[in-house]
């Protein structure tokens, strides 16, 4: 009788298991089906391999949604790329294998249409055009009217896609409206194909329809979210109606993608967290062509499915946008990431310098090794420069010195409250941190060849650095941001020892940038550099200092700005030394010296040098450093610049608005003001010129400085 009670229970307590088990997955799973979408991807795995299981069709598609997670595009544009997860291709092939699961094992499913719209999507997010193709013929066949009717309406979109317009409206001809579930799918693709006919009262009202019918709880539509906001983009798309096509194509090592949206705002808009709308989408060979637009400055972007780009480099090109006065070709280019040699992974740095090495690009003119740093909760990427001191590197390979990326000028950030992050202090590569390698080749226009770095990678995969060594207490003061805390620590260590190298170095850099707003002590900052640059003959810190600097600082230490450019060597006098002197010499008044520095410079503003000419009444060498086609104005027009400056030459130089257009050119350059008392000294200047030439270059002064 015991051991019946027995056999009971123990079946009583596997029944149990096989049912509370598989329930506590699941509802794990949907707590982190938002947060951690890994974690509930895999307790979906769980559910669905177990034995005794219910719904597997509804687990099945929830899997897919999770690795999906809303089938975001990465979008690169010229001036900003932006991404959210990383999603390769075996990971979007589970997600495909789900939705072919429910296809081939659960017919019935409520979830049946949606899994195979779910195939069609994403093989357009992959850019799987022949897949894409297959899945469309096979739902041609499918005994549901809605299958049918997906397949229809994706056939249109591929037609469309490859702007074949008039046989996509032969395909939605067979469309039979009435089902509300995918009807929004039809009108979308209707205002598309008037969209891309330049017919945008039609595509306006198509648009309206698909809001009024609706798309209930799906959030993908042709391999992408739903475009929700399109038909009020679309009544703002200030561009449309031009006569100029942008063209080109997109490509991953030489071959065309196909089904990539094509975006594109005018420049200096800014960037939207939920997306642009398309103008282009590329077709089967990878090639667009956008709606005509106006003439203007335009910032032209791609949205890929992340699995394109994974392992693949984006070839950047040197600009920020382009100015579009005529028919314009511009390519998106990709290739396989070139390999690092050296550093592997994680491999140990000990002492103070490491090597780092790379294979050949053909064609490259010179390299640029970067870091990307994960510490103190806070990650960046910047440039390194080598033992010599050079960014711009020749040869596959290259040794750096941890003290010298201390001192180097890198980019750091800036809190609202006016303090700088630690590396700003410390560099980015020092101990107890762990630093990723990668590496970009370039041409001699500066356009870039091949890069270690993919648009989508995973970081463990990635070649790093382990710092070794310790941290010594003053830097893990200004690691925690305790800046003022490390300024006593180091003005002690001075007391016993004033020839203390890290605390001379280190409090240089801490009085430059300060602990917040006001905060700096730029005389105190570059007497420490002077100490350090006489105990050492190293000029590194100095240099650091010096960048750093402001105008409104230089004018304050005039005779002391002096004394530091004269004294640092001719080795350290590279283009960073120029641009930090000709800063100098245009925030105390000194336009021509200022300008001779400024134009040995690699990293200064062209449009500066421009101002300078201006000032002093150069009209012609201002012309002809215009023409010049290495002059680069990321915001500014050629054209307009040359025109006005044509017209300037004919005004007498006693011109009273002449003279006051000089006038604010001097505070401009000097940087007498901050960024929003300039922009009030431009608008009074403005508003009180009325002469039309002088006003076409104020316009581009404003169109410089982002005034509009």
């Amino acid at each position: 009788m015991k051991i019946r009670i027995k056999v009971k229970l123990i079946l009583l307590i596997v029944v149990l298991i096989l049912a509370v088990v598989p329930f506590v997955n699941l509802t794990l799973a949907e707590i982190f089906n938002k947060s951690k979408p890994e974690v509930a991807e895999k307790l979906y795995d769980y559910y669905l391999k177990y034995p005794v299981s219910f719904q597997k069709d509804e687990v099945l598609y929830k899997r897919a949604e999770t690795i999906i997670s809303g089938l975001s595009r990465y979008r690169i544009m010229m001036g900003m790329k932006m991404g959210e997860r990383n999603l390769d291709y075996s990971t979007i092939d589970k997600a495909i294998d789900s939705y072919k699961k429910i296809i081939q094992d659960y017919p019935k499913s409520k979830r049946y249409t949606l899994a195979y719209k779910g195939i069609l999507d994403l093989y357009i997010y992959n850019g799987d055009a022949n897949n894409l193709e297959n899945w469309i013929k096979w739902g041609k066949y499918s005994e549901k009217d809605e299958i049918r009717g997906i397949s229809m309406l994706y056939e249109g979109y591929v037609h469309f896609s490859n702007r074949e317009y008039t046989e996509a409206e032969d395909v939605l001809e067979s469309f039979v409206l009435g089902n509300k579930d995918i009807d929004y799918m039809y009108y979308f693709l209707k205002g598309h194909i008037e969209f891309a006919r330049e017919d945008f009262q039609k595509a306006d009202e198509y648009y309206g329809k698909a809001s009024e019918v609706g798309w209930g709880f799906d959030s993908t539509l042709f391999g992408n979210l739903v475009p929700s906001y399109r038909k009020l983009w679309l009544e703002e798309l200030d561009y449309k109606n031009g006569e100029n096509k942008i063209k080109g194509r997109v490509t991953v090592d030489g071959v065309g993608i196909p089904l990539v949206e094509v975006y594109l705002q005018k420049a200096r808009q800014g960037y939207s967290s939920r997306g642009i709308d398309f103008v282009a989408i590329t077709d089967k060979d990878g090639y667009y062509e956008t709606i005509g637009v106006k003439d203007g400055k335009y910032d032209l972007g791609i949205g890929v499915g992340t699995g394109i780009l994974f392992e693949k480099a984006y070839l950047e090109k040197n600009r920020f946008n382009f100015e579009v006065l005529d028919d314009v070709e511009y390519d998106f280019q990709f290739s396989s990431a070139m390999k690092i040699i050296k550093p592997k992974a994680e491999e140990l740095v000990d002492g103070n310098k490491f090597e780092v090495e790379w294979e050949e690009v053909q064609g490259a003119e010179f390299y640029r090794v970067k870091v990307v740093g994960v510490g103190n909760s806070s990650m960046f990427t910047t440039v390194i420069m080598d033992e010599k001191r050079q960014v711009d590197i020749r040869g596959n390979k290259a040794v750096f010195d941890i003290e010298v990326l201390k001192h180097s000028p890198l980019g750091y950030s800036i809190d609202e409250n006016g303090v700088v992050s630690p590396g700003a202090i410390m560099g980015y590569v020092y101990s107890e941190i762990t630093v990723y390698i990668m590496v970009d080749a370039y041409d001699e226009n500066e356009n870039m060849l091949s890069s270690s770095a993919p648009m989508t990678n995973y970081y463990d995969m990635m070649p790093s650095l382990k710092v070794g060594g310790k941290q010594t207490e003053g830097e893990r003061l200004i690691s925690k941001v305790q800046y003022k805390e490390a300024i006593s620590h180091y003005e002690n260590l001075l007391l016993d020892d004033e020839e203390n190298i890290e605390a001379l170095s280190y409090l240089a850099k801490l009085y430059i940038y300060g602990w917040g707003k006001g905060t700096s002590d730029a005389e105190k900052a570059i007497n420490y550099g002077i100490q350090v640059y006489e105990l050492t003959g190293k000029a590194d810190v100095l240099l650091r200092v010096l960048g750093a600097t402001t105008p409104s600082q230089y004018r304050e230490n005039i005779e002391l700005g002096k004394k530091v450019f004269n004294i640092i060597p001719e080795e350290y006098r590279d283009s960073y030394y120029y641009w930090y002197r000709g800063d100098y010499y245009r925030s105390i008044g000194e336009f021509e010296k200022a300008r001779e520095d400024l134009f040995l410079a690699d990293n200064v503003r062209d449009s500066d040098i421009i101002y300078i000419d201006l000032y002093h009444g150069e009209y012609e060498r201002a012309i002809e450093f215009l023409k010049d086609e290495n002059t680069k104005l990321y915001f500014m027009s050629k054209g307009k610049l040359m025109d006005g400056i044509e017209l300037l030459t004919d005004l007498d130089k006693n011109d009273r608005e002449l003279i006051l257009f000089k006038e604010f050119l001097d505070r401009y350059l000097k940087r007498e003001l901050d960024y929003e008392e300039r922009k009030d000294d431009f608008y009074r200047v403005y508003n009180n010129i009325k002469n039309p030439d002088i006003r076409i270059i104020l316009n581009e002064i404003k169109a410089d400085n982002y005034w509009d």
